[in-house]
C-alpha cells in the first residue's frame, strides 16, 4: 500500500466518521462491500451489522438478567432482614433476644454457625445457649479478632484459619466463609459472627449493608437489655453502666 493510498483511506475513513449517513444517500454501495467473519465467508456489511447487534443485544441481556438476579437476592435479604428487626426489638429480656437471634439467623439465613460475643459482662446464660454465646474480657482478645476488628467495620469472606477459630473455636474446622461485625452503642458491646459450612455464601465480593444494618439494631437493644448486668470495668468503682 503507497502513502497515498493509506492517506486516501484516512481520509474516507474520516470523511465517513464525520458523514454518519452516508450510506442512506447511497444503499446501493452497502451491496457491494463484503466483509469476511469468523468461519471465512463473504457476508455484506449489512449482515456484519446485524451480527454485531445481536451480539451487543445478547449482552445487555445478560447484564440484565445479572441485574435483576441481583434485585431479587437483596430483596430476600432485605424480607429476612426486617423480619430478624422486629424480632429483635419484640424481644423482652436478655434470653429472649438471644433465641430470637439465633433462631432467625439459622432458619432464615441459613447460618450454620453464629458466634455472640459481649464484652466485659457477667451475663447468666443457659446451657443450650453457651456454645454460640459467650462473655469475654475485650482487654484480651485473640490477636486475630484484633486484626478483624482494627477498622471497626463489618467484614465478610473466607478468613485465615487463625480468625475463624478465634472466633468459632472448637467448630472452626466445619466453616467456610463467615461474615463478622463489630457491636457498638455508646461504647463497645462485643462481636457478632456467622458462618458457613460454604465457601460461596459468604463471599468477598458481598455488599456488608444487611450485616452492617443487623449490627445496629442488636446493638442498640443490647444496651438496653443488659444495663441490669454489671460492667466488669464499673463493679470495683460500684457503677452501672
Amino acid at each position: 500500500m503507497t502513502e497515498n493510498t493509506k492517506a486516501s483511506a484516512d481520509q474516507v475513513a474520516a470523511y465517513l466518521r464525520d458523514n454518519p449517513d452516508f450510506f442512506q444517500q447511497r444503499p446501493e454501495l452497502l451491496e457491494l462491500l463484503r466483509l469476511p467473519d469468523s468461519k471465512g465467508d463473504a457476508v455484506s456489511l449489512l449482515e456484519r451489522q446485524a451480527s454485531i447487534l445481536r451480539d451487543r443485544n445478547n449482552e445487555l441481556r445478560d447484564r440484565l438478567n445479572g441485574l435483576l438476579d441481583v434485585a431479587r437476592e437483596n430483596d430476600h435479604l432485605f424480607d429476612k432482614t426486617r423480619r430478624l428487626t422486629l424480632s429483635l426489638l419484640e424481644a423482652r429480656g436478655a434470653e429472649k433476644l438471644f433465641r430470637n437471634l439465633l433462631t432467625s439467623l439459622g432458619d432464615d439465613f441459613h447460618c450454620d454457625r453464629v458466634a455472640l460475643m459481649l464484652y466485659d459482662r457477667e451475663i447468666p446464660i443457659l446451657g443450650d445457649l453457651r456454645n454460640q454465646i459467650r462473655c469475654v474480657d475485650s482487654d484480651a482478645l485473640p490477636s486475630a479478632l484484633n486484626h478483624l476488628l482494627r477498622n471497626g467495620k463489618a467484614v465478610c469472606g473466607a478468613m485465615r484459619e487463625e480468625e475463624m477459630q478465634a472466633l468459632f473455636q472448637e467448630h472452626a474446622t466445619d466453616i467456610r466463609s463467615a461474615a463478622m461485625v463489630p457491636l457498638e452503642y455508646q461504647g463497645k458491646l462485643g462481636l457478632l459472627a456467622i458462618g458457613s459450612k460454604s465457601a460461596m455464601h459468604f463471599r468477598s465480593s458481598l455488599g456488608t449493608l444487611f450485616i452492617t444494618h443487623i449490627g445496629q439494631v442488636l446493638s442498640r437493644r443490647l444496651h438496653e437489655v443488659l444495663r441490669q448486668y454489671p460492667h466488669q470495668a464499673a463493679k470495683k468503682t460500684g457503677e452501672i453502666n
